[in-house]
């Protein structure tokens, strides 16, 4: 007999709604293999891209679907060719497209993307980090190449656009500790507060000429930008300020044609999107376990905090809802988790 589990997801994504009508449904727990870990599930992380997941949902997909991709647990189960991990172990990480998600007492993922969990967080606050966490380690090594700029990190300064988001919470931090100069964007009063509370000493607005403010600062020339919020608003003015031969990457795709500034500098542009990994199952793949592994000693040792700033102490229809319409305000800073009790 097939066992079950408590998950919470929606058949119809309801998208003339604000927000889709949660349900509590008996499903199977998933079966795992090869790499893979069942994981019982004691934290989810909310992002973007599950309202995305939402969004992209055919009207007349009857399936149901359970979203939730920052996930900290136990692992209850390992597949056969698991090395990494044990029944028992404390862990985190982010999902991926390709498996159903963690709002659920179980979950399934392969070993190549989960880290053992920071010893000194709760499983609230360590599941704020790993998606954000992930993308900004992609994006500082893998897409900007940081550390190819200059021998000297402290002769680099990179722009982060949305600086005091999840993503950009979390990037600020490593580059900081990695010693690059880095400019954060904000444009409300407490996001700028919450960047210099990060270590941020320059922060501009976003809603107004980037030039004059950064002239302004001494922050010229940016030899690097990470569009980590509100990519078509922003990347005409980050390519007016990048210094020629510069780059830059972006969270988000783009609707409209690139700027004639890139052509004009010789710019470069990077997409990052951290799934590709997982999706495509790369041949460095293993790269987000060491990433992972990376931060989680950064952690223990207090050089990156947390950025969960809302945590729900249960999971169910109503925290749920609550949650997504915190997320969908795109007014948070920091990261929404809840917690299973």
């Amino acid at each position: 007999m097939e066992k079950m589990m408590k998950a919470y997801g929606f058949e119809n994504p309801d998208k003339k709604q604000a927000l889709p009508t949660f349900e509590k449904r008996d499903v199977p727990i998933p079966d795992i293999s090869g790499k893979e870990l069942l994981v019982e599930v004691k934290a989810v992380g909310l992002n973007p891209t599950d309202l995305a997941t939402r969004m992209m949902k055919k009207q007349d997909d009857a399936s149901f679907t359970v979203l939730g991709r920052d996930v900290s647990g136990v692992v209850v189960s390992v597949g056969p060719d698991v090395t990494l991990f044990k029944e028992g172990d404390e862990v985190f990480y982010p999902g991926t497209t390709t498996v159903q998600g963690a709002q659920a007492d179980f979950h399934k993922i392969d070993e190549r993307m989960v880290s053992l969990k920071p010893k000194n967080l709760s499983f609230a606050e360590a599941a704020a980090l790993p998606l954000t966490a992930l993308t900004s380690y992609e994006v500082i090594h893998d897409r900007l190449r940081l550390f190819d700029v200059a021998e000297d990190p402290s002769d680099v300064t990179l722009l982060i656009v949305g600086a005091a988001g999840g993503v950009g919470s979390i990037a600020t931090q490593l580059a900081l500790n990695y010693g690059f100069n880095v400019i954060g964007t904000a444009s409300r009063e407490e996001s700028v507060s919450h960047l210099k509370k990060l270590g941020v000493k320059q922060v501009i607005d976003h809603m107004k000429p980037y030039g004059e403010q950064l002239k302004e600062a001494g922050a010229d020339p940016i030899d690097a930008v990470f569009l980590a919020a509100k990519s078509d608003e922003n990347i005409k003015e980050a390519a007016k300020v990048v210094k020629p031969q510069g780059q830059l990457c972006t969270l988000l795709p783009l609707s409209e044609p690139l700027p004639m500034t890139f052509f004009g500098k010789s710019l470069t542009i990077s997409f990052e999107l951290m799934y590709t990994r997982s999706v495509y199952q790369t041949a460095d793949w293993i790269k987000q376990h060491e990433y992972l592994t990376e931060l989680k000693n950064q952690v223990e040792q207090g050089f990156v905090q947390t950025t969960l700033t809302r945590r729900f102490d249960q999971l169910n229809e109503q925290t749920l809802t609550e949650a997504y319409g915190l997320l969908q305000s795109e007014h948070t800073i920091g990261k929404i988790v809840l917690e299973k009790n």
